[in-house]
């Protein structure tokens, strides 16, 4: 039995430390640049950032799509060039040694393989090169490609990719010339610089993929490739199952009939279904709440911007209620206050610029500033006058967007977040649900507050800053009533918070529909091809795509 004891401790031992060189490969990140001819062929260059411990060879399938060839394939790392085996001669059972430093094209059903060797295990940029002839096609109104660069089949995902489109003679894609749309990853896509990128934003992973699209004005290209019918009809495919796809068909005549024929005998199960969804999501939100423990100090160590971050990927708080936050902070501060004329109307006097360091704060000071001119009194037609400009309202929707980022990047710098993505309970390390358990025990805390022993506000700045937190969470009404019937020796200071709250939230109106029309339009303009945000579905119809791996 001793000799058997030995026997298996050498043996988990010797598995133990062999356990290194059965990692699994990886692609930390693959960036493709695709240089256009005049032709509508394109010379691809992609680098591969690869961490391998296993296999003898990489490979990447390129279908075909019965349009598409590809030649000229060439591989080389930092020693230097590969060896091109003639096409057909590469031996996928060749061995590790035999594969090192050579690259051959494999044909396959639909398509071609790029294969070679990997030559050393360990970390190495694998620069990747071929050419895709009748990329682009001319069609009857456009020319242009859809193309699936990564697939969801894949044995190896690149955790961070990129895709960069330009014309190899030089000539600017503009969105004057170009439309475009990305699909299948969580990311964007931008005309930067007279070139098209397009990037992830979150690791690859599961069913993702990378597919590109772009339609360009006739003129812009001569491809050999010709088509008939319409580009549009490649992108109407694309479309279909995206988030760009939000336009509703016509309703017709038959369409109102139907109906209104229908709406007395479904509107009862609409409206059941409606509260029992309702009643449902409200008791889960509540059994949530009830199984955290009170937090009586401000969560996140007190930064706004990781409460933001948490609370809009959770579903907690809204951008709305974010931005009526930050200028509450700004009253909180003694940047702003609050006044009445006696006749319901309110004005925001600016005080002083806020204290502390917070660049967010300054930031929406600053903004409010420029939108009351020199007497440092900020109307609410003076607000809505300065907001109706399409240019601010881009500026708060990227200061939005800033402060989520932001709170994001603490989080994952902290150890909180798996990836740079909050948008699910699962996108959280242990420290991130602690993080999340801190905000939640605030919301509970300041909405039970009456009903627990603690009968005294300790320090009026700490309340100050709990209302902030109060307007974030959507919850500051309910607690200004617990307040009012707690202390009402305190009714002054309740009546403050209370002319504070409806200062701000009107203020905060015309601020954020500025927001809601800057997203309308983007939205608009993203759906016709002028960039933007990614969409995580859709991108049918596409030429190329194929798997990558190692074996």
């Amino acid at each position: 039995m001793k000799r058997l004891t030995i026997l298996l401790t050498a043996l988990l031992t010797a598995a133990l430390c062999a356990a290194p060189a059965l990692a699994a490969n990886r692609v930390e990140t693959l960036t493709t640049d695709v240089a256009l001819r005049a032709d509508g062929s394109a010379h691809v260059t992609q680098v591969f950032s690869a961490d391998t411990a296993e296999g003898t060879e990489f490979y990447v399938d390129r279908m075909d799509s019965g349009c598409l060839t590809y030649s000229r394939f060439a591989v080389s790392d930092e020693n230097g060039p590969y060896a091109v085996l003639p096409d057909g001669q590469w031996d996928i059972d060749a061995s590790f040694d035999e594969k090192a430093g050579k690259c051959g094209l494999l044909e396959i059903d639909g398509g071609v393989e790029l294969c070679w060797g990997i030559t050393e295990y360990g970390r190495h940029d694998y620069t990747v090169s071929y050419d895709i002839g009748g990329l682009a096609g001319a069609y009857s109104d456009a020319d242009g490609f859809n193309y699936r660069f990564i697939d969801p089949d894949q044995s190896i995902f690149p955790t961070s990719a990129s895709v960069t489109v330009r014309m190899e003679d030089g000539t600017p894609l503009t969105d004057e010339t170009c439309d475009i749309w990305a699909f299948g990853f969580d990311g964007q896509i931008q005309f930067e610089d007279g070139v098209i990128r397009a990037w992830t934003e979150t690791p690859l992973e599961g069913s993702r993929y990378m597919t590109v699209m772009v339609r360009l004005e006739k003129g812009c290209l001569l491809p050999e490739r010709q088509e008939t019918g319409a580009f549009q009809t490649v992108v109407d495919t694309a479309l279909q199952g995206s988030d760009y796809d939000t336009e509703e068909e016509p309703i017709t005549a038959t369409d109102v009939l139907w109906m209104v024929g229908s709406l007395a005998a479904v509107i009862g199960i609409v409206l059941g279904i409606s509260r029992l969804v309702k009643a449902r999501k409200k008791a889960r939100e509540k059994k949530r709440l009830n199984s955290v423990d009170y937090f009586r100090d401000l969560p996140n160590g007190g930064d706004l911007n990781v409460s933001y971050a948490l609370g809009i990927g959770l579903g907690l708080c809204t951008p709305e209620h974010y931005m009526a936050a930050r200028l509450l902070r700004l009253v909180t501060l003694g940047s702003l206050e609050p006044e009445t004329d006696g006749q319901d109307r309110i004005s925001l006097r600016l005080l002083r610029e806020p204290h502390g360091g917070d660049a967010y704060d300054e930031a929406f000071y600053t903004f409010l500033e420029s939108a009351a001119g020199g007497d440092r009194v900020l109307q609410e037609r003076e607000l809505e006058r300065f907001c109706e400009d399409s240019r601010r309202g881009k500026a708060l929707d990227e200061l939005l967007t800033s402060c989520e980022r932001e709170g994001r990047l603490t989080l994952f710098r902290g150890g909180s977040l798996r990836s740079k993505r909050c948008k699910k309970a699962k996108d959280l390390t242990a420290e991130g649900q602690r993080q999340w358990r801190e905000l939640l025990g605030l919301k509970r805390y300041l909405l039970d507050f009456s009903l627990l022993a603690e009968r005294t506000v300790s320090e009026t700045v700490l309340w100050q800053e709990y209302m902030v937190y109060a307007v974030l969470l959507g919850i500051a009404e309910q607690v200004l009533e617990q307040v009012r019937t707690l202390y009402p020796r305190q009714l002054s200071q309740v009546e403050r918070y209370q002319r504070c709250l409806r200062g701000t939230n009107r203020y905060n109106h015309y601020l954020y529909a500025a927001v809601a029309r800057q997203r309308q339009a983007a939205q608009a303009a993203r759906s016709g091809g002028s960039g933007g945000f990614a969409s995580l579905g859709g991108g049918g119809g596409f030429s190329g795509g194929g798997s990558v791996g190692t074996r």
